[in-house]
């Protein structure tokens, strides 16, 4: 054994918390790289209450940052580490006191992990714990608390010398989940506001943190601990899919107005949110699409003008205003509007049209560099367009590239002409009922697809409902621990048949790049059964592709 930080290293990869050294009783294991149960005191306060999981903190620091000054005291070498933390009412010696316990453990573990990467959680009776180094020394942690179980069930608490012990639900979110809700986190705020360490030395330490508190809570407030599904973790695109021809037609309108206005850099075009074509590089537009238009599993081209998000642009919330734009766009209240560009609302009397106000925030990609976004919804169509850093944008070119999008020209490269074409293909491709439920993510090109059924049949985990698209929002959760099998190497597993004691099948199989979910109706359905229709499904949906 290796005494050392009160902490004890036994037997390969099992760790275990010294109550003292941690602040309270527990004990904590897993592998290095993977999970770690230790510190028992996180942010405490609020006991959880009956029923989700909540956001108890979220914080940044950086273990190389030091403090001013020639001989800095203990709290001004702590405090100069933390970058952020919210909930900024915190103490001072619990934000210390949180930061210096990850940032121990985290380094505590790099001993061990060797190949396997940093540490990226940490479970408690109370609290999981997700780390994530987004940027060399820039590490974000997100704390959530585990919801209490109902005492009412029997399940909620036991006798004890002290009385009734409290029980939590400790599975209730997976590691693998709050990770990635940490990259989504940093991945949007990299795409609205770039690298955290590139804004900290192009402006300032006291900037960033007044742009997070604006931008963390409200990133938070969107995390929905109530539908902690599969779509969390497969992020991709809903593509629409469109004959040759059309397609073809699409380039050249594209190639027309970019022609016509040479400071657009990329362009995309998404229909009913399900994404037709795009110039820019795949990992940009999927974080772009994220944040667009898809959440938990939906997609909707008016996701901004819906809570949780919704919030009025500012002036502040213009580059270099002081606020992020996360979350801000203007509200669509006609079928040919700018999501982000230039608006016109009536004036007080209602007559006529009121001064013009602008909103293009800017976008960093990963493979591009600094651009100003804006945004042209068109009865379904959403047009995204990157303009140049340098472009001078302003309400005459904007309602220029309005016009030049959406006006009829009699070659059939405008929106208005395009549009009937796209609408009539894409009503063909859902009026297609499928036999099965399913769910089918492809990693490399990040497409994510789901069956289309009749309100008729029987789900898998209760009675009959009305159809939907892919996994039911109750389904949802299951599918996690399957994807997270098929996706570990060390269990290298590629087919997974699951069922419940009284429910259907779920057939979980995984090749490469690609996998897919097939959930199977009936009770009775026997395994042969499974298998058999798993295959009948693969060589019908996946023919010319080896997934066997």
């Amino acid at each position: 054994k290796f005494w050392g930080c009160g902490l004890v290293f036994a037997r390969g990869s099992r760790i275990t918390a010294s109550p003292h050294a941690l602040g309270g009783s527990g004990e904590a294991q897993g592998s290095p790289g993977a999970s770690r149960r230790g510190p028992r005191r996180g942010p405490v306060g609020a006991m959880a209450a009956p029923g989700k999981a909540s956001s108890a903190a979220f914080f940044i620091f950086d273990p190389t940052l030091l403090a001013e000054g020639a001989r800095p005291s203990e709290e001004e070498a702590a405090d100069a580490k933390i970058v952020y933390y919210t909930p900024s009412c915190a103490p001072a010696e619990e934000k210390r006191s949180q930061v210096g316990l990850i940032e121990g453990l985290v380094a505590f573990a790099a001993m061990f992990s060797k190949d396997r990467g940093p540490l990226r959680s940490i479970r408690t009776k109370r609290f999981a714990f997700s780390a994530l180094e987004a940027e060399p020394n820039t590490w974000l942690v997100l704390c959530m608390r585990h919801p209490q179980l109902d005492a009412k069930s029997g399940a909620g608490s036991s006798a004890g010398a002290d009385g009734p012990e409290v029980r939590f639900d400790e599975d209730c979110v997976s590691d693998s989940m709050l990770h990635a809700i940490l990259k989504n986190c940093y991945g949007v705020f990299r795409l609205l506001h770039g690298e955290i360490q590139s804004f900290i030395k192009e402006q300032s330490r006291h900037k960033l943190f007044d742009l997070l508190e604006d931008f963390a809570p409200a990133f938070l407030e969107t995390v929905d601990a109530g539908d902690f599904g599969i779509y969390r973790e497969l992020d991709g695109f809903h593509y629409g899919l469109v004959e040759r021809n059309c397609c073809v037609s699409i380039h050249c309108f594209l190639d027309k107005i970019q022609e016509q206005f040479p400071c657009i850099r990329h362009s995309a075009m998404l229909y009913n949110a399900h994404l037709i074509y795009t110039s820019l590089a795949l990992d940009d537009m999927r974080v772009l699409y994220s944040y667009l238009v898809s959440y938990n599993g939906a997609v909707s081209n008016q996701k901004l003008n819906r809570v949780p998000f919704g919030r009025i642009p500012t002036a502040a919330s213009q580059p270099g205003g002081g606020s992020s734009s996360f979350g801000r766009a203007f509200l669509l209240q006609e079928e040919e509007d700018f999501l982000f560009g230039v608006s016109r609302r009536p004036n007080t009397s209602g007559l006529g049209s009121g001064p013009a106000s602008i909103f293009v925030p800017a976008v960093y990609l990963a493979e591009g560099g600094m651009g100003q976004l804006v945004a042209l919804t068109y009865r379904g169509i959403l047009l995204v367009l990157i303009f140049e850093e340098c472009a001078p944008l302003d309400v005459r070119l904007l309602d220029s590239v309005r016009s030049a999008c959406t006006q009829a020209t009699g070659d059939g490269l405008s929106l208005a002409e395009l549009l009937p074409l796209i609408a009539s293909q894409q009503q063909e491709m859902a009026e297609r009922e499928d036999e099965c439920r399913y769910l089918y993510h492809n990693h490399s090109n990040h497409a994510l697809r789901l069956s289309s059924q009749p309100p008729t049949g029987r789900s898998f985990l209760g009675a009959g409902r009305p159809g939907v698209a892919g996994p039911r929002p109750n389904e949802r959760t299951l599918l996690c621990p399957l994807h997270a099998a098929l996706s570990d190497p060390r269990i290298k597993c590629r087919e997974i048949s699951w069922k419940a004691a009284d429910r259907g099948w779920v057939c979980a199989k995984r090749w490469r790049e690609r996998e897919f979910y097939l959930l199977l109706d009936g009770n009775n359905m026997s395994l042969s059964r499974c298998q058999t229709e798993c295959a009948r499904f693969a060589a019908i949906h996946f023919s010319n592709i080896f997934m066997m």
